[in-house]
């Protein structure tokens, strides 16, 4: 389902009456060479040539084997913060540095599709008024295998409520994203799901759109949630409050629970208003017996 070479080519040739520059924002601690390099050669092999990556670094000490790969492209910048601010703040950091028009947010670990960017400025021509996209996605390990293809619904903010399915890849205007001032330090672990719920806030459903295609992965690691979720039990604590404020914020009285058993999946309870009439209807059509 994935483009050809010649179907890239041809992307590369495309000319856009929409054409804004992305900024994909990237979040760095302690990021292995290994993979940064992947994430750089993600990002110089897009068929869609109008970004910038912005990086952000909050390692406790620079690593200066990453320089190599930082000068191959002038689009590349990268600012080391000289303490680590956690992901929240890491991912501010490299926000204030974007001058793009749309935001798009990427971990140090992951890889995006050559194609992510093209398919995500080809929605934006044919979909203009969308505030925020994502795409599906899927895993690579670290030998590169790619697995476990997610497959999302289009915007369903019951399910969002019960778990983060938007997760990778979101891309938000940055006008949206200005007037959701970042993200907050109080729910790391979970902060890309509170920004979602507070976009969904704010966006109408016909300005969210889906792009149903797998555009990026995400690496399973040890440390990681995708591959062990216990590493980070911190994190769905943080999504349980993340949902719990949600609805809190728009009114709807209930009490959100974390699934002991399923990570990463929330249960809210809602309370009921008034004693409403609940009309069974049964059809028994000669079989009244």
């Amino acid at each position: 389902n994935e483009p050809k070479d010649a179907d890239l080519k041809k992307q590369m040739k495309v000319n856009f009456k929409i054409a804004p520059k992305i900024s994909v924002v990237v979040p760095m601690y302690n990021t292995k060479e290994k993979f940064f390099k992947d994430l750089v050669n993600c990002m110089i092999n897009q068929t869609y040539s109008n970004w910038e990556l912005c990086l952000a670094d909050g390692s406790p000490k620079q690593n200066e084997n990453l320089k190599k790969y930082i000068e191959q492209d002038e689009r590349i910048k990268y600012k080391f913060l000289n303490e680590n601010k956690g992901i929240a703040g890491n991912t501010n950091a490299a926000i204030e540095m974007a001058t793009g028009e749309y935001i798009a947010l990427l971990d140090h670990d992951d890889i995006l599709a050559d194609y992510a960017l093209y398919e995500v400025v080809y929605s934006l021509n044919k979909f203009p008024n969308s505030e925020f996209l994502y795409s599906d996605e899927d895993k690579i390990d670290e030998n590169d295998n790619r697995y476990d293809a997610y497959f999302k619904p289009d915007f369903a903010p019951d399910t969002l409520r019960c778990q983060n399915y938007i997760c990778h890849f979101s891309v938000f205007k940055k006008e949206l994203m200005d007037k959701l001032d970042g993200f907050r330090d109080e729910y790391n672990g979970a902060q890309d799901m509170d920004i979602i719920l507070r976009m969904s806030e704010i966006v109408k459903p016909e300005e969210i759109y889906h792009i149903p295609k797998i555009l990026y992965s995400w690496r399973l690691c040890t440390t990681s949630t995708a591959g062990d979720p216990e590493s980070k039990l911190y994190a769905y604590e943080a999504g349980k409050k993340a949902v719990q404020d949600h609805i809190d914020r728009i009114g709807l009285k209930g009490t959100v629970e974390r699934n002991k058993e399923i990570y990463g999946i929330y249960e809210a309870q809602y309370e009921i208003n008034g004693n409403p009439l609940v009309n069974i209807l049964v059809p028994c059509k000669n079989e009244v017996k």
